[in-house]
């Protein structure tokens, strides 16, 4: 399986990340402003909103793990804020917050570093750990070389979810059930239990 970098992934990302036990980290793709590789959705009580990481100027072209990460604008107390703001009240914010702490106190300088290093913490929260696979050493399945190894599953493209994907819907912090968010969005809301509510999408 290939997995392209997003900030905070969605479940169109992390869902078939679950499935597997191995996969290819694809930070060697080309950054896109017009992707998720640098950006995410919250849910708040309008709806919700981009909590998005800045990148240093003149970048254009640079693979994910190339692109460096601005830090001049404080994004990173903001990001936090927009979480406090829009996720105070649900029942397990309080649970993860610290590990969030953590994770934006922590000054990456890629935007790869930040991505992977989000995504173990939300697989570590799920309890589900992945073997990152060197492309060029590690047969992957569905290639002329591969006998045995992680299916051949594609996470979505950025800002192309999978025709197939069928998003579970649960009870989120404000009425109604938007889908599309980041996953922090059903952990702060159900917790250990968001994986039985992923269970119906896997």
């Amino acid at each position: 399986m290939d997995v392209t970098p997003e900030y905070l992934p969605r479940l169109e990302t992390l869902l078939p990340i679950l499935a597997v036990e191995e996969a290819v980290w694809r930070g060697d793709r080309s950054f896109s402003r017009q992707g998720w590789q640098n950006r995410t959705r919250l849910r708040n009580p309008d709806g919700w909103q981009w909590i998005t990481v800045p990148i240093e100027r003149g970048q254009r072209g640079q693979s994910i793990d190339d692109t460096g990460i601005a830090y001049h604008d404080g994004w990173r107390k903001r990001h936090l804020k927009a979480l406090q703001y829009n996720y105070s009240t649900s029942p397990f914010h309080e649970h993860y917050a610290p590990d969030m702490e953590v994770l934006f106190n922590a000054k990456h300088e890629t935007l790869g570093q930040l991505n992977r290093a989000a995504l173990e913490l939300i697989l570590r929260w799920l309890n589900h750990t992945i073997r990152w696979l060197d492309p060029d050493i590690d047969p992957i399945a569905g290639s002329p070389d591969a006998t045995e190894g992680p299916p051949d599953l594609i996470a979505p493209a950025a800002g192309k979810p999978s025709q197939e994907f069928e998003h579970p819907v649960y009870r989120q912090n404000y009425d109604g059930f938007i889908p599309g968010m980041s996953a922090l969005d059903i952990l702060f809301n159900h917790g250990p239990q968001a994986l039985h509510q992923l269970a119906r999408a896997l």
